[in-house]
């Protein structure tokens, strides 16, 4: 959280730390067991969480800009603003195909032999 200034209520002075107060805080020398825990599973999986919640943040503000420029009547954005909500209706159906799977896959996993 700290390493992305990602802001909570119970955080904040730790946001505002120097690096050595961070550390004198968390108790180590260095940040070497920061730095090796950014090579696990663990972390990427936060990481790609964070990036996936930062890149729908985008996209909505993205898509409010097309959208209201589609209104105005801006050919360019009306031609987008089409082809986001078809992208879209497609990314919808294989996110549907993919949960019948898991939910498929599931049901067999309780059955009892």
């Amino acid at each position: 959280m700290r390493k992305f200034q990602i802001r909570t209520a119970k955080n904040a002075h730790i946001l505002n730390m120097t690096d050595e107060e961070f550390l004198q805080w968390a108790d180590r020398r260095s940040f070497t067991v920061f730095h090796n825990w950014e090579q696990t599973d663990e972390y990427f999986e936060l990481y790609m969480l964070y990036m996936k919640g930062k890149m729908q943040r985008d996209l909505e503000t993205v898509y409010d800009i097309v959208s209201e420029k589609a209104k105005q009547g801006d050919e360019k954005a009306v031609r987008m603003f089409l082809q986001i909500h078809k992208d879209m209706a497609q990314l919808q159906k294989a996110m549907n195909r993919t949960q019948t799977k898991h939910e498929e896959v599931q049901e067999e996993d309780d059955l009892e032999i």
